[in-house]
């Protein structure tokens, strides 16, 4: 019987009206309110399993209202059957795979026998590893784990944390299948969730769409403005959409605006945006949408509310001219008694301010009104306006001009003084959902508290041990960091040494006979192109690359510099927390307390970390190079010299000139090119130290001879050959050593070579 023929013979067995509740069904509407069986191949397996466990009446053991795999359990629960033969091929196979492995990775004297293990244990050889690391998920263990072992391991925490009954943050090294077991978990466990990520990735909604469809649950990628409601597409016209689109920028909704404004996508038919939100969430195994959907109390009620990587600012709302929306807001208002900002900034009335807070207190801490601000008689404002007006009132300076208050509900008001900008942290009502669980491949964990107003549990799927083995051994990732004093703050492209870049790319594009995979910052990035340096069309941003998969298949890497969006995006992060930051030092070795050095290193070395691990993804071997000390302190990693030094166009010049010939005296040279005869016979000096020129002759007599410059980097010295095996806990001090040996075969001077090692006061850093 065929797959469809199993359906209709179901179908007419179980219904009257068949057709109407197969629609229904098909359309996500089950029969029980439940989650439900809606693919036809599903029933042929079923079926499979029924005659496997010796059952005549198949169709009365199977219940189309729930899920496909709660009716292949409750079959195998009553009649003690494993599965099907294609299950049971499956873990067949899985089984002699692990074995497999297991045989490769174990040492020469495991044992090889039940009867060997046996006798060990008797002899006490055999111990048992202690656990390690902090809410650690399963056993440490002292052998390197596989991808589907710690894949499997994901798969366990998330399980574990949609059964809790308090937000848990689950800490997985990206690459590890995190967002993947989010889905699979529904599956296992019949939670319906509703998954938030990033927007701007591309492709992701359509990734975890097709994750679903793999394990046959039901999804619908929640409506978006910009997409579906033709206004806002500017469908009718720029001028009405940019109308539309400043009303959201002060805070309005996309549903209010619908509602109070009546756009043009309303005026012949129901808006398409408008209609799709007319759906029943409990059709549905898995909402996915951008974190702002947290905001929508239908998608998160009653379901599991996953967050896909740490969200950032999408619920902070940054005021650069707090001055016209305050005073907007405070005349449009009229009770509470200051005429303007300047009034409110200024007041040293007692009186005053307490009348204010009277108003306030009367009104509790939901007070935006959309429909005030969209009344055309009055002056635009801002609907966190009155939040703003309320910060002032009651913050607290604190002393390194920031100030900052508590709102309620999560709420949280930041003002920077000198810039005199304000921020307001909003996070999303969460009470309604059954839980918050959130994945991250590097979290901070107090900003997640902070963005989310939670106290969330942290778990780390692997302890540190199994960390370090998994990248070595599991993930085969070769990391080779060739720079270890300069963190290179690249985000704003201003401090982008491109000229060293370019030799550290032609570099590794040599060694390796391809176009390495980049990733930097976004105005960096476009400085290499132009420059035609051989590197892959896949390279990309720092901002483009969590939950991407897009570099799977590179396997050469070089990581340009790190994230750094300066000081104040530290001290502001700190300030809505409660704690003033102040920065002080230099590079790698500045600080901004406890607190801000947290956010320093969410926003420079994981951000790092994350860059690294888009690669070697899927089993496959990889080499990344990162060019910058801003490197998390515990990952293992090779050290080389990288970029010794850069060549001057002199030099490069002076190459080209004697690659031409061959042989050539210096004055001989100097004709060629131009160049002063004392300026030639230096870089030749140069040249000859680095081994890819040979001299012969004496005074009148020199000649100087090509020894090897079609191989040589035009651009630079670049040494990317290794310095230490994989680090552990090895000081710079003997580092340093290695490296000035190294320089000093270059032919670098000792006062360069101080430079650059900054004369050892790098001495008690660590490489874990």
């Amino acid at each position: 019987m065929t797959s469809l023929e199993n359906w209709d013979h179901y179908w007419n067995t179980v219904s009257s009206s068949r057709k109407t509740e197969r629609d229904r069904l098909k359309d996500g509407e089950a029969l029980g309110g439940g989650t439900p069986l809606a693919q036809d191949t599903q029933l042929g397996y079923l079926r499979e399993l029924c005659e496997e466990a010796g059952i005549d009446d198949w169709v009365g053991e199977i219940d189309h209202t729930i899920t496909y795999e709660s009716n292949k359990q409750k079959i195998m629960d009553r009649y003690g059957v494993r599965g099907f033969k294609e299950d049971q091929k499956a873990a067949a196979a899985r089984g002699k795979a692990e074995q497999k492995e297991h045989e490769e990775q174990a040492p020469d004297d495991a044992p090889s026998s039940l009867e060997e293990q046996m006798h060990q244990q008797a002899s006490g050889r055999n111990q048992t590893p202690n656990n390690v690391g902090v809410e650690s998920i399963g056993k440490s263990s002292q052998r390197s784990l596989s991808l589907s072992q710690v894949r499997r391991r994901c798969l366990e925490a998330v399980e574990e944390a949609y059964a809790e009954n308090r937000p848990v943050l689950i800490d997985a090294l990206p690459g590890t299948g995190k967002s993947y077991a989010a889905i699979e978990a529904v599956s296992t466990t019949e939670t319906p969730i509703t998954i938030l990520t990033s927007r701007g990735r591309k492709g992701r909604y359509a990734e975890i769409k097709s994750w679903c469809q793999k394990h046959g649950l039901s999804s619908k990628i929640l409506p978006r403005a910009d997409k579906e409601c033709p206004t806002f597409a500017g469908k009718h016209g720029s001028q009405v959409e940019a109308r539309f689109k400043r009303y959201r920028g002060l805070g309005v909704t996309v549903s209010d605006l619908h509602t109070y404004r009546n756009p043009p996508c309303q005026s012949e038919s129901r808006c398409p945006y408008k209609s799709a939100w007319d759906f029943n969430t409990e059709n549905y195994d898995v909402l996915i949408g951008h974190y702002t959907h947290a905001y929508v109390e239908k998608v998160i009620e009653n379901r599991i509310v996953v967050i896909d990587e740490a969200p950032s600012d999408a619920f902070l709302t940054k005021f650069e001219d707090p001055q016209t929306t305050i005073t907007n807001f405070l005349q449009q208002t009229g009770s509470i008694p200051f005429p303007n900002y300047h009034g409110l900034i200024s007041n040293t009335d007692r009186g005053k301010e307490e009348s204010a807070l009277d108003w306030f207190e009367n009104r509790g801490i939901n007070i935006g009104n959309s429909k005030q601000i969209l009344d055309q008689s009055t002056k635009d404002y801002h609907i966190h306006a009155p939040l703003l007006v309320l910060g002032i009132l009651v913050s607290r300076d604190l002393g390194n001009s920031w100030s900052t208050a508590a709102l309620g509900g999560g709420q949280v008001f930041a003002h920077n003084q000198n810039a005199n900008e304000m921020y307001v942290l909003t996070p999303p009502t969460l009470v309604n959902a059954k839980n918050v669980i959130a994945l991250d491949g590097a979290p901070t964990p107090r900003l997640y508290d902070l963005m989310f107003a939670l106290d969330f549990k942290h778990k780390q799927v692997l302890t540190d041990t199994e960390r370090e083995k998994y990248i070595r051994n599991t993930q085969k990732l070769r990391i080779v960091q060739t720079e270890i004093r300069s963190i290179y703050p690249y985000s704003s492209g201003k401090h982008a040494n491109v000229d060293r870049d370019e030799a550290l790319l032609r570099e590794v594009a040599g060694k390796h006979n391809c176009e390495p995979a980049v990733i930097t910052s976004k105005r960096v990035l476009p400085k290499l192109k132009s420059r035609n340096i051989p590197i892959s069309t896949k390279s990309t941003n720092y901002g483009n690359i969590k939950g991407s998969n897009e570099l799977a298949d590179e396997n050469v890497g070089v990581i340009l510099g790190s994230r750094h969006f300066g000081d104040k995006y530290v001290e502001q992060w700190a300030a809505l927390f409660g704690i003033a930051a102040t920065g002080s030092g230099q590079g790698s070795a500045k600080s901004y307390g406890p607190f801000g050095d947290e956010v320093l290193q969410h926003m420079r070395e994981n951000e790092v970390l994350q860059a690294i691990f888009r690669f070697a993804r899927d089993d496959t071997e990889a080499t990344v190079y990162v060019n910058t000390a801003a490197i998390p302190p515990w990952l293992s990693r090779e050290i080389a010299l990288g970029v010794v030094r850069t060549r001057v166009d002199t030099e490069r010049d002076i190459i080209d000139a004697l690659s031409d010939v061959g042989t050539a005296s210096g004055a001989d040279i100097a004709r060629k090119t131009g160049y002063n005869k004392n300026t030639v016979r230096s870089h030749l000096r140069k040249l000859q130290d680095e081994g890819i020129v040979r001299k012969t002759g004496e005074k009148k007599g020199t000649e100087w001879h090509d020894n090897g410059l079609s191989d040589a980097n035009k651009c630079g010295i670049v040494d990317l050959s290794s310095l230490t095996n994989q680090t552990h806990n090895i000081s710079i001090g003997d580092v340093g050593d290695k490296i000035e040996q190294r320089l000093e075969q270059y032919g670098i001077d000792q006062q360069e070579r101080d430079r650059l090692l900054g004369d050892r006061r790098m001495s008690s850093w660590r490489t874990n």
